[in-house]
């Protein structure tokens, strides 16, 4: 205890850096109900770091830490990684678990290449995801601008000092407001104050303006000379106003915003001066709450899914290499949930639309027949029900859950995946070219290519000059 009393400037640095030492572990996901949860199952986000060594210091016991863990525990394992509950505990061993869970989910992800997009708030419009990279939502310095694009920037964030109140149960409302509020209430009469000079002086303005004057700088009113009588004549104004004054609070506490009703009348905009019809688009957190992290939460840091990838033996493919996806639970015996499929460590659903995973008026034999395992569970499958899925893209939530959303795939692709990682051969058939003289026009595939997750060209540098070629 002496020595850790008298420790230098240098070694408290050292033993504060994530160089030499673990960071602090997260708080443990929120779990609604205990009889439906697994003691056994993987959690939704690793709320420990995972260290990693190599073979040859894995063979010593040598893991970076200040004594060497037991071989017999940390050699069974094909992948080396653990996390440390605990460096020092009572008996003085180092507390330690595996870490594969996590660590293999992360490469399986990786290994995808698909990006994270935001949420989307236009209900069930099928329309392109955004990457949560894109300059509108992804904001690292605040400040930079001024006006309404401001304002419009604070309230498109994604971290917040406040708490979201719809999530709010009724013991941790009452004690946010025993600890956060009750106590900064002349704070917030000092805010209103701010808020009702800056008022008067731009109402100033505005009736100097429309006389064809200018307003004279002397006669701003300062938040200081704003009297108590005023400030109660403002408050009562603001009761009468709930919009606007549950937007004062937000600002003043820094709340996460909540999403409007879904039938609100200022969701849709007409401008006739540029398109007939745009949307207008709130905080995409707004309906389910803000990310615990950041949107990405490291898995991916791609922007878009329009890119293209080179076959070793077929050259540039339409489709990205499909994957292989693990039957968890048939539709038949899963109630109204529908089938779940496992992909790269994520439980998903299967893909929507008319595909053939949903094919109503098929009977159910059939759709066994084209997809084993998927309708009910089938034992005599080797090694489980599988399928080929193309995956799309991956949201993370308010909860810290990754959900990854897949499509279907077409017939070629999973037989071209399988001859790359050493499996048969595949068979094409070689057609005669047909020459014409026709010039018939060529169809774009730009819709076709990367249709799933857009982006926008300002989110890697480019500026619409550098894109212009040189003649």
């Amino acid at each position: 205890m002496a020595s850790a009393r008298s420790v230098s400037p240098g070694a408290a640095l050292l033993r504060t850096s994530r160089m030499f030492s673990l960071p602090q572990a997260l708080p443990q996901p929120h779990r609604e109900g205990s009889f439906r949860q697994s003691e056994t199952a993987t959690e939704p986000y690793p709320t420990r770091q995972i260290i990693s060594t190599t073979s040859l210091s894995r063979r010593t016991g040598d893991w970076g830490l200040k004594r060497p863990l037991p071989l017999r525990t940390t050699t069974k394992t094909t992948i080396p990684m653990i996390k440390v509950n605990q460096v020092d505990s009572i008996e003085s061993v180092t507390d330690f678990h595996p870490a594969t869970d996590h660590g293999m989910s992360l490469r399986k992800f990786q290994e995808m290449n698909i990006p994270i997009t935001v949420p989307s708030n236009k209900g069930g419009m099928n329309m392109p995801k955004k990457s949560v990279f894109e300059d509108d939502f992804d904001f690292t310095a605040l400040g930079q601008k001024s006006g309404e694009q401001a304002t419009d920037d604070m309230d498109m964030r994604w971290k917040f000092k406040g708490p979201w109140l719809a999530g709010l149960t009724d013991g941790e409302m009452q004690k946010y407001l025993e600890t956060h509020v009750r106590s900064r209430r002349s704070e917030f009469r000092k805010f209103l104050k701010g808020k009702l000079a800056k008022e008067i002086n731009e109402s100033a303005a505005r009736e100097a303006k429309d006389k064809g004057e200018e307003a004279p700088a002397a006669q701003e009113v300062d938040a200081s000379k704003i009297t108590d009588v005023e400030l109660t004549n403002f408050l009562r104004r603001l009761r009468d106003d709930r919009p606007r004054l549950y937007k004062l609070v937000s600002q003043f506490l820094d709340l996460a915003p909540i999403g409007p009703p879904a039938h609100s009348a200022d969701m849709w905009k007409k401008d006739y001066t540029q398109a007939p019809l745009t949307l207008k688009v709130g905080n995409p957190y707004a309906k389910e709450g803000p990310p615990i992290t950041h949107p990405s939460a490291g898995l991916s840091y791609l922007r878009t899914a329009s890119y293209l990838e080179n076959n070793p033996l077929y050259g540039p493919q339409a489709k990205r290499a499909p994957v292989e996806a693990r039957v968890v639970a048939p539709r038949h015996g899963n109630g109204a949930r529908g089938a779940k499929l496992g992909v790269g460590g994520f439980v998903t659903n299967v893909p929507g639309g008319d595909s053939t995973f949903n094919m109503s008026r098929v009977s159910a034999d059939i759709r066994h027949e084209r997809t084993p395992g998927l309708e009910r569970l089938d034992p005599s499958i080797k090694g489980g029900a599988k399928v080929w899925v193309e995956p799309l893209f991956a949201t993370v939530n308010s909860k810290g859950q990754t959900i990854v959303t897949v499509g279907e795939t077409d017939n070629k692709s999973p037989d071209i995946a399988k001859e790359l990682a050493g499996g048969e051969a595949l068979q094409i058939e070689e057609k005669p070219v047909q020459r014409s003289t026709h010039n018939w026009p060529v169809r774009s595939r730009g819709r076709e290519l990367g249709a799933s997750v857009i982006g926008s060209s300002r989110t890697y540098g480019l500026k619409p000059e550098d894109l212009a070629f040189e003649k």
